[in-house]
């Protein structure tokens, strides 16, 4: 908290940052760290070392750039590791290892402060309760552009490196109002109480975004949920056999078309069939167990319903073939943003692969010819992928005669099929949902 409450001009005042906490307002923005290159002057050789060069990091692939950042993190610790033993050595060979003044006249010093690989910026939001006036400090004028905020801490970091800004800010957010309750023994704050103001603006931040600080996990309970939601706590029993190696047992993969899941909407339950290997096992877990988190209110996690999102597209290709308007990009792509849709398939492959032990990828890039054009798309190489209301629900059918229905008494696209499938409404006739997604397909309201 301390952090993401002080503007970088306080990032080594530890006595400053403990009273920055009065002045702290919700996360806004979530930014990277600083880009590279990051500098190191070696005052033994008086080289000026860049981590990586200029030139190395402008003409890295975009693709490669995180690879490259953290290599650069890397090289400059090592570097400065070494240093600091080289630093030593030049006081004792000039016989100032004991002498803090000489050693300051002699230029020479050690870089106290590495780099870190779980740094991260946030901008967060205006005051809202009169904390600023005239008389303050300048550091809380926003318009003087030190509003700007580091934060440096693994576990945070690594709860949300993977995660959408919009999901990822309110877990921030939630932390902070769960260590203020915390630390205040959740009694009633009164003006003057420290984190009086900041409460109240948490508060009203909630209330603007309509989140329920209830529906919302912390860093802490999201790292739990991570750790219990792996292959050897879901799966302990089950013997893989590998046919390639001739092995069987926990440790070896599986692979994509070992498993059949079936999503049960009604009761946020996933259902896994592995078929691989020797018989056949199935295991039920909530969306919660298996690491998928809820962001806002209830509505099922975003990797959850793009997983639903394949599975009713799969549906529909196989009852309607050729219809030329059940491409990937009208069925699948969110609102024509394919950058967006793609890190939200990253993120899920990569779920996926950690919690049923799969080698290789979930997701794979294809190109088909339709109408003389070619395409690229992904197709889920999960052997069995089903999306259901309820236990035992029959699947929607498609029939030619139901195509030609009139699209103005018949729902259409997948945001109509999607909410059909949830209501358990397979009683009524349904024509081609062939229609883009639209936000509220993917993107919590």
């Amino acid at each position: 908290m301390q952090d993401i409450s002080s503007p970088l001009q306080d990032e080594w005042d530890k006595n400053a940052k403990k009273e920055n906490v009065s002045y702290f307002t919700p996360v806004q923005y979530i930014l990277p760290p600083l880009n590279p290159p990051f500098p190191f002057d070696d005052k033994i050789t008086g080289e000026h070392l860049e981590f990586p060069t200029k030139d190395e990091w402008l003409d890295c692939p975009d693709d490669k750039k995180s690879e490259l950042y953290h290599k650069s993190l890397d090289d400059f610790e090592a570097y400065r590791e070494d240093y600091n033993k080289r630093v030593d050595k030049y006081f004792t060979d000039n016989g100032i290892e004991n002498d803090l003044e000489a050693q300051a006249k002699s230029g020479v010093h050690k870089y106290e402060k590495g780099r870190s690989h779980f740094e991260f910026m946030t901008i967060n939001h205006p005051f809202h309760y009169d904390q600023v006036d005239e008389h303050s400090h300048n550091k809380w004028k926003p318009e003087l552009g030190l509003h700007w905020k580091k934060a440096d801490n693994e576990l945070v970091y690594t709860a949300i490196v993977d995660m959408d800004d919009a999901d990822a800010i309110p877990v921030i957010n939630k932390t902070v109002y769960d260590y203020i309750k915390a630390i205040t023994n959740d009694r009633d704050l009164k003006e003057g109480d420290i984190y009086y103001n900041p409460m109240r603006e948490l508060m009203r931040w909630a209330e603007v975004e309509s989140i329920d600080f209830n529906d919302v996990p912390n860093v802490l309970q999201m790292s739990a949920i991570e750790k219990t939601s792996h292959w050897d706590r879901l799966f302990p029993e089950l013997v893989v056999y590998n046919e390639w190696t001739g092995r069987g047992g926990p440790n070896e993969s599986t692979s994509p078309s070992d498993w059949h899941i079936m999503n049960n909407l009604m009761n946020h339950q996933l259902t896994f069939a592995y078929q691989g290997g020797q018989g056949r096992q199935l295991k039920r877990y909530s969306y919660e167990e298996c690491g998928f988190n809820y962001y806002r209110g209830k509505d099922p996690p975003r990797k959850i319903q793009l997983l639903e999102q394949y599975a009713i597209w799969k549906e529909m290709r196989e009852k309607s073939p050729k219809s030329v308007s059940l491409t990937w990009e009208d069925c699948v792509l969110i609102n024509g943003n394919r950058h967006y849709t793609m890190r939200i398939q990253r993120d899920l492959n990569k779920h996926l692969k950690s919690l049923l032990h799969i080698a290789g990828d979930i997701f794979e890039k294809r190109t088909e010819e339709v109408g003389g054009k070619k395409f690229t798309y992904y197709e889920c190489l999960l052997i069995g992928l089903t999306t259901v209301s309820q236990e035992k629900e029959s699947h929607k059918r498609f029939t030619k005669e139901s195509q030609k229905k009139s699209r103005m008494k018949m729902p259409s696209g997948i945001n109509d099929f999607s909410r059909d499938k949830k209501l358990g409404r397979d009683d009524i006739e349904s024509g081609v949902y062939h229609y883009g997604l639209d936000d509220g397909d993917l993107i919590d309201q």
